[in-house]
């Protein structure tokens, strides 16, 4: 009786020293390149309240996987940069009780389809013909991005309560009712699979660039928009105002700040907790851009731009925000370029950023 006394106490201390904190809120953040951020970091984005904390969720980090850490960017994986998360959790904390702790979990990949999240079409989606930096990125989270979060999002489970689901992704896919359906299905099998109450734990997704910066993936907005339609428990945060970088897929960061905010603004309503936007003016910096249109070769590996303004310089951007060639005009411009696309067979989508001869530029996405 005293040796089961003795193992029942020692039992009940691992529990204690493990239980679940009530006031620890976690938030799953999903998504693509604007969830994994591309806006360079600043000074003041590595000032951190020791209240948010982020879970390290891939292997391609100096911070083991599993990990609670401060949340001192870059969050989503080494050697990325500020995203929609960063001042998500930082305003969350401002609001809640002193006593109230906020962590979040990121898996995103660039240029991803919603179909790799979903658990029928992930490995089909992971065997195509993937180009080696998206490849890379799959891999950093076992190859299964999927699984990894749900791995995460159950040990998390042990630390405190999970309140919410971020998404930001739409710019691949989201252009039908069958991203509405995808979104849903992601969202009904993480409920299921964490044992989790859809009163309880909204989604809250995030709207592409829109239309007053020229917004590459604008054509989109319809789609997510419609999503509290299909979800009861869900939000859609507006990207209204939040500036994007010169290839109008990626926001600022500036724009990063001010949407992730409205995440936190969301998450905190849905909490019963109503905070005043503080993001919204009626200042519009937006600049009108001018008329660009490429062509390219059945093979892919010639393009020709042609544009309303004279070209000086003409940068190509893969969807994961990375610069992946550049061409400038040599002597006089001239309102068409042609350019060598050899060695990006593989990117399915490039974006294509043309500075002007008066310094302004313009994009056009291209998808093979």
């Amino acid at each position: 009786m005293k040796h089961f006394a003795l193992t029942l106490l020692m039992l009940l201390a691992v529990n204690v020293c493990h239980a679940q904190d009530p006031n620890f809120y976690i938030y799953l953040a999903i998504g693509q390149s604007n969830m994994v951020g591309q806006g360079p970091i600043e000074h003041q984005d590595s000032i951190v309240d020791d209240r948010f904390l982020n879970m390290t969720a891939s292997d391609c980090d100096i911070h083991e996987t599993g990990k609670w850490r401060k949340a001192i960017p870059p969050l989503a994986r080494q050697y990325t940069k500020i995203g929609p998360t960063d001042y998500f959790g930082r305003t969350m904390v401002q609001h809640l009780p002193k006593d109230v702790r906020v962590g979040t979990i990121i898996v995103a990949v660039d240029g991803c389809s919603i179909r790799l999240f979903h658990p029928d079409s992930c490995a089909k989606w992971t065997a195509g013909n993937l180009p080696d930096w998206q490849r890379n990125e799959v891999n950093c989270y076992g190859g299964e991005p999927l699984k990894r979060l749900i791995t995460l999002a159950k040990q998390a489970q042990n630390d405190g309560v999970i309140k919410g689901i971020l998404l930001h992704q739409g710019e691949t896919d989201a252009y039908n009712d069958t991203w509405l359906r995808m979104v849903k299905e992601l969202y009904d099998n993480l409920l299921n699979e964490l044992n989790l109450k859809a009163d309880e734990c909204p989604l809250i997704a995030g709207e592409t660039v829109d239309s007053t910066y020229n917004g590459v993936c604008a054509h989109a907005l319809p789609t997510i928009r419609q999503l509290p339609e299909w979800i009861n428990n869900s939000y859609v945060v507006s990207s209204k105002g939040c500036s994007p970088l010169s290839d109008n897929v990626h926001f600022s960061t500036e724009g990063y700040r001010k949407i992730g905010k409205r995440y936190a603004y969301a998450a905190l309503d849905a909490l019963g907790i109503k905070v005043k936007d503080d993001t919204l003016d009626d200042n519009n910096d937006a600049v009108e851009q001018f008329g660009v249109d490429v062509k390219m070769n059945k093979k892919g590996t010639r393009a020709t731009i042609t544009s309303e303004k004279p070209i000086v310089k003409v940068s190509v951007v893969s969807y994961s925000g990375k610069k992946v060639a550049e061409f400038v005009t040599m002597g006089i411009s001239d309102n068409k370029m042609m350019v060598n696309l050899k060695g990006l067979e593989k990117e399915r989508v490039l974006i294509f950023v043309v500075t002007a001869i008066d310094g302004t530029e313009s994009s056009k996405q291209i998808e093979r």
